[in-house]
Parts: structure tokens; C-alpha cells; sequence
């Protein structure tokens, strides 16, 4: 029972004793299981571990989920494609994590109608975001399926519509709708964009430009938590559902939520991508085929879009115009006073500059071209009078005060530490500091804590003193009944020298808000400062914090509430201990397979392509002396058959091509459809040389086969080797690139990237 009481107790106090970053996540949709790696993160404190509270926001009627997040009224969104168009305009959404690698978005069709062509004249029903902008959309348009041919009316998101024969197809989800047709015996067909090669994918993190350049820590620690998240929702989705059902008020069964839970395990294709894993290809690939349908202007251009490189554009960024940089080759140095006893947010230690800000100010330092150099001074009010007389250029690490802004001008915050208080052992934990009023409280002399003590608790008594040390020797002989610094400088002066006799006994709501401070009559230096400090990132930041600092305090005995939270925590910990010895009996549906094969030519599909490439790759990797080379194919002026001879003139020719393809290559090579009509080849035990001389013997045969049109049929084809330290997606980019060069070049060519 003690030991109980330890481990509750042991989690009270890091709960109170660290402070969690508030974010907001909005979901496109009512929980369910496509939401279960973010709902598993919160639940099993993943979030928290990261330093996060995490809010989830389940859709309302009404609610915009991509202009929340880019008006930043939520930090982070869930959206079911990689690029969001409004009236042509390409959204500047950030993609951070992508879960579900191909869209579950699927035509149901009455019995019968088991290709697009057969939706002409039928009546369909689907959101307009799904008939605009979705892998649906771009399906619809090849096969010319229009309002001028077709009924088209809104989504009731009910499948009663279907079932009474009202609509002849409906948009629907694999891991919903279909479950409740099985379950009702109600035959349909199924129309997937994936066999046509119109791949999207789904359940995509995003967030706004501006939060992913100002927060990119937070931002990444999210994505970590979230990826856990996941991994523990896949291991365990019979307790997620039960979370699903019991505390977050599905109104679905437990046989539903599990049929779901497989459908999304397999659309996430671990066996292939990694939990989270951005998959730049794809959305190259989707940005071209929304310009060829007219979906997107052909003024907008896809920029960068990943979070990866929206940060790693944004570091290192700092931008100083000519005369700044002619100012600093004129100064050739800058002038530094510091804290000479704040370790470890600074100090002076064999003559050197050691600390938090130092490691800051060689980062600047870096960036400026110019040295950075010490004065050395003996106290921290030393420092301030040298900075006055304008002995230093500089403060490296200052408050702002109204003195000190007589001669200094601070930039914005890169540092905000908050206040505590270190008192004796046997000392209680003390809520409010107000009501010491007859106790010393020490602070260092020159510090701006000293002053804004004096304004905010008029009734203490602060005594001030020469350096941190003096201060916590006092309150350990009982001179001081407590001493007030940031919680860095205590914790760290406690562990070091005084484990055992001193604490941190309270907390302050009050924060060191800490910034370089330029000498007044410099306002030059100031701007160069000031930008240095708005592009000091976040990741730096946090890994020079976590190079110097830890954190040592004692938390309130007891908080109720707390208590409470956390026997609840516990509480739902050993139930889902319990359930996890429990399976669901029975699973009323089986789980539909996604097909390998291409049904319109018998080609292997674009699933199946993906899964042979990263085979291929593995070996490339492992072995130096294997070769495998890859072509892209692509049909020359295909769009104009389809306008004119119509597109089942335009399915037979992508039929002959298949066979084409299987007469000219040997049977060891893999042919597959790519998307549309274009064809990805696969050559194993093949040099990019070699590869060449195929893809001009194919190209030839293709040429010169008689289609029976009164005009030849021709291909363009890009041909590259996998290359061992390039991955999957960098290697089919550079022969895609070639692709587009030899149909750039004016077709009917071959060309190597």
C-alpha cells in the first residue's frame, strides 16, 4: 500500500511541477477509430510525457477545420487529402503527418454497375468536397462523368438513400458504410480510384505556415506523441474501442469499431511507410492531376508543403540588408558583460562565458561574422554599470526594467524561466509567498526581481545580497527564512551544493522574462539583435536548454483535485488492464482485400507497384553489386483519343499497351499501372545502361504497332536506376522528372534521369 501511495504521490508531483504547453487539434469528423492514435496519445499520457494538453475537437455542424487552423483558432488540423483547393487557390496548409497512405473514399454501385462508364446517366451522391476536390473527382472527370450526363445530388450520410434505391451510387468510407451493407445483406459493387490509379491519401496532421516557423518544437513533439499514439492504438485496438465507446460516446457497436480498426490498419501500410510518414510523391502526383482537370489555376504552384522543409527553410534565416553588414565589418567586434555568478543560465568560469546564453550567443555569434568578446566583470551590478557607461556593447542575458531602458533597448524574450522560492526542508510547501510577511526573503542586489518584488508584494521583507550563493548559504544558517531566483539557477545550485538542506518550496506566478539588451545609442545593433533573436528556433533553443538545465521542486501536499485526476487515471488504467484479456466474439463481416491487379489491363496496380519498389530497394541497399532499373511511361496526346473517339476507345488502347508491354519485356520484369495512362516498369538485374536499350526497343514496338487508328500511338519514358542512398520516393521523383523532360522535348522519346 505504501508503495501505492509513493507511485501516486510521484505522479502528483510531476504533474504539478511541470507546466504543459496548451494545443488544440480540430477533427474533420465524429470520433471514431480514424482518430484513435491521437485519443490513444491523450489517454495513455503520451501527450503529456511531451510536455503538451492536448485539446481534441470534434466536428460541428458548420465547422471549418482548414480555416481554423490557418486563422489559428486551432493549432493543428485533420484533413482527408494533402493539398486543399478553394475557387483554384491552393490553400497554405503545412502537412506534418500522414495515417492513412491511400484515401478509404470508395463509389458504392448498385449490383452491376462494376466500372465508371456505367455511372453515365445514373444518379450519385457524394459531398460537393468529394465531387470537387477528391480522388472521386479526378475518377469522375477521366471517364467524363459530368452534371451534363449525370445525376448528382448531397450526401445524406445515410445509406438508406442506397438501400431504397433512390441513388445508384453514394460516396462512402471502407471502414464505415461498408460494414453496415454486409451486415444487412445488401449486395453493392465497388468503384476504387486506387485501380484507376487516382491515389490520394488521408487522415493528414496539418497545421498553419505560421505556428509550424514559430513553434516547429512543439509542433514536432506533437507528431512524435500522435506517431506513439498510434503505435499503441494498432497494438491494442480492442481497449481503444473500449475508450472509444465508454468515454468518448460512439454510437457505434464494438463488431463496427473493430471492422473499422482493420480497415485502417491496413489503408496506413506499416508494412511499407513509417507511423506518420509524408509521402512528398504522392502529393507531386496528385498536384498534376487536379492541373490537368482544370481543378487547381494554372498560376498556383505547390511551394513547399512539408513540415520538414517549411522549418528547415526557416533556420538559419536571418536576413541582414548591405548596411548592416557594412556596420559590422566597420565594428569588427562586439562587447559582452554578463552574470558572473547565474550559472547555469550564464557565469564566468576561468575567464570564460559558460551557460544557457553562452551557448546562445555562439549561435549569434555564427551568424554575425564578427567575435562576440567578454568584459569581465566581478558581480552582476558591475556588469549593469559597465552597460551604463557603455564599457560593453551588449548584456547578454537582462530583464527589462524602466532604469535600465534609460540606457539599454532590450529585444523580444528568448528566455522566460519561472520564479520560485528555496527554503529549508523542514519548511511547508507555500501557496502564496503574500503571506510571509514577517519572514526575509533574499535577491540578488541589481536584479530586477528585487523591485518588482517590492511592487507586487509590498509587505515582504527582501533583503538583498551580492551573488546567488550568498543568498542560498543564508537561508541554509537560517539568516534568510527563503530566497527568490528562477527555477534553473536554484535547481541547479541545490542539486550541485545543497541536496538535503535546501528546496524549491514554492512557485511564483511571476517569470524571468529574459532578452539581450543593447546599449541605447546603438539602435543598429539593436535591429541585428533583434533579428537574431526572432530567428532563434526552437529546436536550438530547447537543445542548449537541455545540454545545462534540470529541475528539482517539491509540489503542495495534497491537492484534491489532483488526487482525484489521478485516481481516475489510475482508476481507467487498471480497467483497461482488465479489458485487455478480453477479445470481441465474433466479427460479423470480412475485411475486403485490396486487389493487386489493375482491372482494366490485368497490370499489376499501383499497391502492388509500391510493394515491389521497396523490395527492390532493400536489395539495392544490401547488396552493392545488384542493379535494378525502373521506367515511367507515359501515352502520348492520350487525352485527345478520349475527347475524341471516346474513353472505351481509350480503355482498349490502354488494353492493347498492356499487351504490348508483356510481348516486348521478359517475364521477370514487373509491368505496372501507374495512374491514368501512365505505366511504371520494374527491371530487376538491370544496369541503367541496359535499361536504356529496353525502353528504346519498347518504344519502338509501340510505335509501330498497328492500333488500327489512322494515327500511330506513341510513349514517353523516363528511365533511372534505384540508387542506394536515395529512398523510394527520391528515386521515382528523378525518373519522373525525366518522364516530363522527354514529354517537354516533344514526345515519343526517352530520356534518362
Amino acid at each position: 500500500m505504501m508503495r501505492f501511495l509513493l507511485f501516486i504521490l510521484s505522479i502528483i508531483t510531476v504533474l504539478e511541477g511541470s507546466k504543459l504547453e496548451k494545443v488544440s487539434v480540430a477533427l474533420d469528423w465524429k470520433y471514431q477509430f480514424e482518430y484513435a492514435g491521437y485519443i490513444a496519445a491523450k489517454e495513455k499520457g503520451f501527450y503529456r510525457d511531451a510536455g503538451l494538453d492536448v485539446e481534441l475537437r470534434e466536428y460541428q455542424e458548420g465547422s471549418d477545420v482548414v480555416s481554423d487552423v490557418l486563422n489559428r483558432k486551432s493549432n493543428y488540423g485533420i484533413y482527408n487529402s494533402s493539398i486543399v483547393v478553394d475557387n483554384g487557390k491552393i490553400k497554405p496548409i503545412v502537412v506534418m503527418a500522414t495515417y492513412l497512405q491511400h484515401s478509404p473514399l470508395v463509389l458504392v454501385t448498385r449490383k452491376g454497375i462494376d466500372n465508371p462508364a456505367g455511372l453515365v446517366g445514373k444518379t450519385i451522391m457524394g459531398t460537393q468536397n468529394e465531387l470537387k476536390h477528391s480522388s472521386l473527382s479526378l475518377l469522375l472527370s477521366h471517364f467524363d462523368i459530368t452534371s451534363r450526363n449525370t445525376r448528382f445530388v448531397d450526401q445524406t450520410f445515410s445509406i438508406d438513400p442506397f438501400i431504397r434505391g433512390d441513388v445508384d451510387a453514394m460516396s462512402a468510407y471502407r471502414s464505415n458504410q461498408l460494414y453496415f451493407l454486409d451486415q444487412m445483406h445488401i449486395p453493392y459493387e465497388i468503384i476504387d480510384p486506387v485501380e484507376y490509379g487516382f491515389i490520394m491519401n488521408a487522415g493528414n496532421l496539418f497545421t498553419s505556415q505560421t505556428e509550424a516557423i514559430e513553434h516547429p518544437l512543439r509542433a514536432q513533439k506533437f507528431i512524435d506523441a500522435t506517431n506513439r499514439g498510434w503505435e499503441y492504438a494498432l497494438q491494442h485496438p480492442g481497449e481503444m474501442i473500449d475508450i472509444l465507446i465508454q468515454k468518448y460516446h460512439v454510437q457505434k457497436s464494438s463488431e463496427a469499431l473493430a471492422y473499422e480498426s482493420k480497415v485502417i490498419a491496413k489503408l496506413m501500410m506499416n508494412d511499407f511507410y513509417a507511423i506518420g510518414e509524408t509521402n512528398e510523391e504522392t502529393t507531386t502526383r496528385l498536384y498534376k492531376q487536379l492541373m490537368r482537370v482544370g481543378a487547381i489555376r494554372e498560376d498556383q504552384k505547390l511551394g513547399k508543403f512539408l513540415f520538414r522543409d517549411i522549418v528547415a527553410g526557416s533556420i538559419n534565416s536571418v536576413q541582414l540588408t548591405s548596411d548592416e553588414k557594412l556596420y559590422l565589418l566597420q565594428k569588427k567586434k562586439i562587447t559582452m558583460c554578463v552574470d558572473p555568478e547565474w550559472y547555469p543560465l550564464e557565469a564566468i568560469r576561468d575567464g570564460k562565458h559558460v551557460g544557457i546564453a553562452a551557448d546562445v550567443m555562439k549561435t549569434f555569434q555564427s551568424k554575425l561574422g564578427i567575435p562576440i568578446e567578454l568584459v569581465q566583470t566581478s558581480t552582476w551590478n558591475q556588469s549593469l554599470k559597465d552597460a551604463e557607461t557603455h564599457r560593453c556593447d551588449i548584456l547578454s542575458l537582462a530583464a527589462k526594467t524602466p532604469d535600465r531602458q534609460k540606457y539599454l533597448h532590450f529585444t523580444s524574450t528568448y528566455l522566460a524561466v519561472p520564479l520560485v522560492m528555496v527554503t529549508t526542508m523542514e519548511k511547508p510547501f507555500i501557496e502564496d509567498i503574500d503571506l510571509l510577511k514577517e519572514k526575509k526573503i533574499g535577491v540578488v542586489k541589481g536584479y530586477a526581481t528585487f523591485n518588482r518584488l517590492k511592487r507586487l508584494y509590498p509587505t515582504l521583507t527582501i533583503v538583498e545580497v551580492e551573488s546567488v550563493k550568498e543568498g542560498l548559504s543564508k537561508v541554509e544558517s537560517g539568516q534568510l527564512y527563503g530566497y527568490i531566483d528562477n527555477l534553473i539557477v536554484t535547481s541547479s545550485y541545490i542539486q550541485k551544493e545543497y541536496t538535503g538542506s535546501l528546496k524549491v518550496s514554492s512557485r511564483l506566478k511571476e517569470r524571468d522574462e529574459l532578452r539581450v539588451a543593447v546599449r541605447i545609442d546603438d539602435p543598429k545593433l539593436y535591429d541585428i539583435f533583434e533579428k537574431l533573436v526572432q530567428n532563434l528556433d526552437d529546436k536550438t533553443r530547447q537543445e542548449i536548454y537541455n545540454r545545462w538545465a534540470s529541475t528539482i521542486e517539491q509540489v503542495a501536499w495534497i491537492d484534491r483535485n489532483m488526487m482525484w485526476r489521478i485516481l481516475v487515471v489510475v482508476l481507467l488504467g487498471l480497467l483497461a488492464f482488465t479489458w485487455r484479456y478480453f477479445v470481441l466474439k465474433r466479427y460479423n463481416a470480412k475485411l475486403l482485400e485490396l486487389s493487386v491487379t489493375d482491372k482494366l489491363t490485368g497490370l499489376y496496380n499501383r499497391l502492388k507497384s509500391d510493394e515491389i519498389l521497396q523490395f527492390e530497394q532493400k536489395k539495392v541497399s544490401r547488396y552493392e553489386s545488384y542493379h535494378c532499373a525502373v521506367m515511367m511511361i507515359d501515352v502520348d496526346h492520350f487525352k485527345n483519343v478520349n475527347d475524341t473517339m471516346g474513353h472505351q476507345m481509350g480503355d482498349h488502347i490502354l488494353q492493347v499497351l498492356a499487351k504490348v508491354f508483356k510481348d516486348s519485356l521478359r517475364q521477370t520484369d514487373m509491368i505496372g499501372r501507374w495512374g491514368g495512362e501512365e505505366f511504371i516498369v520494374i527491371l530487376p538485374q538491370t544496369s541503367l545502361e541496359q535499361a536504356e536499350i529496353v525502353a528504346e526497343a519498347l518504344r519502338h514496338d509501340v510505335e509501330k504497332y498497328p492500333f488500327g487508328l489512322a494515327h500511330p500511338i506513341t510513349i514517353s519514358i523516363g528511365v533511372g536506376e534505384l540508387i542506394r542512398k536515395q529512398s523510394v520516393h527520391e528515386n521515382i521523383g528523378r525518373i519522373d522528372s525525366a518522364l516530363y523532360e522527354a514529354k517537354n522535348s516533344g514526345r515519343n522519346e526517352v530520356r534518362i534521369g
